[in-house]
């Protein structure tokens, strides 16, 4: 491709939040209609105590976007970004709950059927969003992962409907099954045959109450990283890549440049075992290779609004083909903001061209939209139609460093960190 040419450009992380009387009620089975209303009812006193709590979020132009909702209006959005197709998880920035599920952070939803029969009505739902534009959409199946035969039979609803992943849980005490437990086979075998990738978003799995003004840090942290990154070491040591050699996990909204130290530290402890290889015959058998190798064939992280560091660190270190970026549409912290002018410049080209102008172009063309492409098994050509149509970046644009002092005055400082630390 010439240099002046519209790039296919595809964030792996964007959210969207059906409203739950106007979008999900509709889906909701007639024998759950009365448990629903209840349901509705309470969480429209939540998002009245979230609307006093946290009224910055309300005031901030994110949440005046409809594309939360609509499938129109997001793509309009979109295209104002040059963004050709985005993977779609829950929890947009409007507050609205999956059906049955917590409406209060560290919430535990008790009867277990009525929460799964909350995750088939949002499906449902999802895929009649996505049929629109389904080159465009991908969307995350959400399963009843505490039954496997019944994730199973949910996932291959979705895949009927044209869903494309799985989002896929953080490991969590008393939940969930471990994920190297042979029961799991099933379901591994049924993702691979349908080339279907699981997904996990950070932040979503932790094991103690946070509290006090430091929540927030310490959660961070811990759901950040070690918690949602969990899912790697426990497939690769459960043997899960090895008996599966083409399923595909994706830790997504992960900046840093954790990949090649978790690389090396799982080769490490791998090692660890190979003066006794005989006595550890049967874990060897399960994982024959370096966890390393397993991470460049089967495991790749979504960089949500990408730094050029962390850009620069996978070309260092030989992770090219597995980083993505994300623009974790319409979250404040993301590259999206909503434009308050009608000439207001894309906060998302210019973090684009932040993270990505010092980068060889075949390195830049792999990570905003071919890695994607390949793991969410896309149609290039559909897609690059889409960008020619929309004047998505290009090569040119992409390689153009911005000038900081120009940034709209509400663009996120997560969007254009430029050093290891800090937001330089």
């Amino acid at each position: 491709m010439s240099d002046d040419e519209p790039e296919v450009i595809v964030s792996v992380d964007s959210h969207v939040g059906p409203r739950l009387v106007e979008d999900l009620r509709p889906y909701c089975p007639a024998g759950r209609l009365e448990e629903f209303d209840t349901y509705a009812t309470e969480a429209a006193k939540v998002l009245e105590t979230i609307s006093g709590v946290a009224s910055y979020l309300f005031e901030h132009p994110n949440f005046g976007t409809p594309g939360h909702y609509d499938s129109a209006a997001r793509l309009r959005d979109f295209d104002y970004d040059g963004v050709a197709a985005g993977v779609i998880f829950h929890a947009s920035e409007n507050f609205q709950p999956l059906p049955f599920g917590e409406l209060f952070p560290g919430d535990k939803p008790k009867d277990r059927e009525l929460v799964g029969a909350g995750l088939a009505i949002y499906n449902r739902w999802l895929a009649d969003f996505v049929s629109g534009e389904p080159d465009r959409h991908i969307g995350l199946a959400y399963l009843p992962m505490w039954d496997i035969e019944a994730a199973i039979a949910e996932l291959e609803w979705a895949h009927e409907h044209g869903l494309k992943a799985v989002n896929f849980p953080a490991l969590r005490a008393g939940s969930i099954l471990e994920y190297n437990d042979p029961a799991w086979d099933p379901f591994w075998a049924a993702c691979q045959e349908r080339a279907i990738p699981l997904v996990t978003h950070v932040g979503a799995a932790g094991n103690v109450n946070y509290s006090g003004p430091e929540a927030y840090a310490i959660k961070m942290v811990e759901t950040g990283s070690f918690f949602s990154h969990r899912a790697v070491w426990w497939l690769i040591y459960g043997g899960v890549f090895e008996r599966f050699a083409g399923l595909k996990l994706m830790i997504t909204e992960t900046p840093g440049n954790w990949f090649p130290g978790l690389a090396r530290e799982l080769d490490a402890g791998w090692s660890m075992f190979l003066g006794e290889r005989e006595m550890n015959a049967a874990f060897f058998d399960k994982v024959p290779r370096k966890p390393s190798e397993y991470m460049h064939t089967n495991v790749f992280l979504g960089a949500s609004f990408a730094s050029p560091f962390e850009v620069q660190q996978a070309v260092e270190h030989g992770f090219i083909s597995q980083l993505s970026w994300g623009s974790d549409y319409p979250h404040v912290e993301g590259t999206y903001l909503n434009p308050e002018e009608s000439d207001m410049p894309s906060v998302t080209r210019l973090a684009l061209r932040n993270a990505f102008c010092d980068i060889d172009p075949e390195a830049i063309r792999r990570m905003v939209g071919q890695n994607a492409i390949e793991v969410f098994g896309l149609d290039r050509a559909a897609l690059e139609q889409v960008a020619a149509e929309i004047g998505a970046p290009t090569m040119q644009e992409l390689r153009t460093p911005i000038d900081r002092d120009l940034l709209p005055a509400r663009a996120s400082a997560h969007a254009f960190r430029s050093g290891e630390t800090g937001w330089s």
